[in-house]
């Protein structure tokens, strides 16, 4: 999958993530904070704030932690699309880290101000390190803050029990207070991501499309995205086709904005015109713009089979997808699942859900421990539902390249001591029983 290249510079400008070590070293006093230089001034509600011009917007920090903060607002590979304005850091964590580590700790928060094109980009590349908070109808701005722990002091092998942990935790409540702060002080709009999601797909008729990213390689069908596609400009006949989002096999969903440097908007406008010169046929069918989709994001090669449209999408799909490998997983690691739960999962899985599953968990040991499991939860109560669960579990995996079979038939002929009767019930729920030829004959 492509990297926004541009993105993430700019996110490195605002977040040095490096992992920060608990180092043994002779404690040595941290150096003092930078001197932040920003205009001292108080608020109507009387609390006291530094306020810092960060390219036209303001920032204001409460002078009562600004001696103990190092505040950037300088970025010299700023870009009008993608402009950090402020990085907030703890000034001795920063200094002592950069002197012994060469950098990469003490980061709070920071803000950063986007165009529509970045803030598309912004939606591809998610990151649960940024998100946007505000905007005036046409910029957005996007709060930062890191995924790990960036306090840093060289004599701290556990950071909680160290005696600048306390002023740690103080200073990373700061951030959000800015934040809101930072909306009204400059007659910014409260932003919601989720919401501007939700109402972008709102009452949209999509067009769904199946991509097999295996079929090209080997034919697999089993694992597949779902492309949704919707005509951005001109609707009916001889508009183009675009794919909106796209869910992976657990039904997340992705946006996808193509990465020209413009709007969405203004590009597919661009390129309808394009196409009613005669220019990029394929992308007046669904097929065609779903291949070009996948080249351009996914860097993939296709074939015709690599696509299928569909009529909406299989929700079933994704959901049994995420069950069934959680619960093999929990399996494997802790061994200890409640025994309906087990066979109501694997019973209920569809022959593409365990093709998922094979290669999501290929060359793990899953197997063992999955067919020990099911063998102790064959049989008990409701025998006749267990057997069921266990037959299904069998006719959906007729065709899977790993052997089922064997371990299975096993366990069904288990079943069929325990309790003779509920097996020939069970049994005779499925209209394929010549797959289990034998099984019925020792039933019968």
């Amino acid at each position: 999958m492509r990297r926004l290249e541009t993105f993430a510079l700019i996110l490195a400008c605002l977040l040095t993530l490096t992992a920060c070590g608990n180092q043994t070293r002779t404690p040595e006093p941290s150096p003092p904070p930078q001197d932040s230089g920003g205009d001292t001034g108080s608020d109507a509600g009387g609390e006291d704030t530094t306020v810092f011009d960060c390219g036209g917007m303001q920032v204001a920090l409460p002078n009562e932690y600004l001696d103990l903060l190092r505040v950037d607002t300088e970025f010299s590979d700023a870009e009008e699309g993608w402009k950090p304005l402020i990085s907030v850091y703890e000034a001795a964590s920063y200094e002592a880290a950069m002197e012994d580590i060469g950098g990469g700790c003490g980061f709070l928060f920071g803000f950063l101000e986007m165009d529509q094109a970045a803030f598309e980009q912004s939606l591809n590349a998610y990151s649960s390190d940024a998100f946007v908070f505000a905007t005036d109808g046409e910029r957005y701005y996007s709060y930062t803050s890191p995924t790990d722990v960036q306090f840093y002091r060289r004599d701290a092998e556990n950071v909680i029990d160290h005696p600048d942990w306390k002023t740690w935790e103080a200073l990373n409540e700061i951030g959000p207070l800015v934040r809101e702060d930072f909306i009204t002080r400059n007659g910014l709009q409260p932003f919601d991501e989720q919401d501007y999601i939700d109402h972008r797909t709102e009452g949209v008729d999509y067009a769904c499309v199946r991509y097999y990213p295996y079929f090209a390689k080997d034919g697999d069908t089993r694992i597949y995205y779902q492309l949704l596609l919707r005509q951005p400009v001109r609707q009916g006949e001889g508009g183009i086709w675009a794919v909106d989002h796209w869910l992976d096999i657990h039904g997340n969903q992705y946006f996808y904005f193509p990465d020209t440097g413009k709007p969405a908007a203004e590009y597919y406008g661009e390129i309808q015109k394009q196409c009613d010169t005669g220019e990029h046929p394929e992308l007046r069918t669904l097929a065609g713009a779903a291949a070009a989709f996948v080249k351009d994001y996914f860097t993939h090669e296709t074939t015709e089979g690599s696509f299928q449209e569909t009529r909406g999408v299989n929700q079933l799909y994704t959901e049994w997808n995420t069950r069934l490998i959680d619960i093999v997983l929990d399996v494997e690691l802790y061994g200890d699942v409640d025994p309906r739960a087990l066979l109501e999962c694997v019973g209920g899985a569809a022959a593409d859900n365990w093709g998922v599953l094979g290669r999501n968990l290929y060359g793990s040991d899953w197997f063992e421990p999955l067919m020990s499991a099911v063998a102790d939860a064959a049989v008990g109560e409701d025998q006749q539902w267990r057997d069921t669960m266990i037959l299904s579990f069998l006719q959906e995996t007729r065709d899977a390249q790993t052997d089922f079979r064997t371990p299975l038939e096993n366990i069904l002929r288990t079943q069929a001591e325990a309790d003779p009767d509920a097996f020939a019930a069970a049994l005779a729920e499925f209209p394929d029983v010549h797959l289990f030829a034998e099984l019925s004959e020792e039933a019968g």
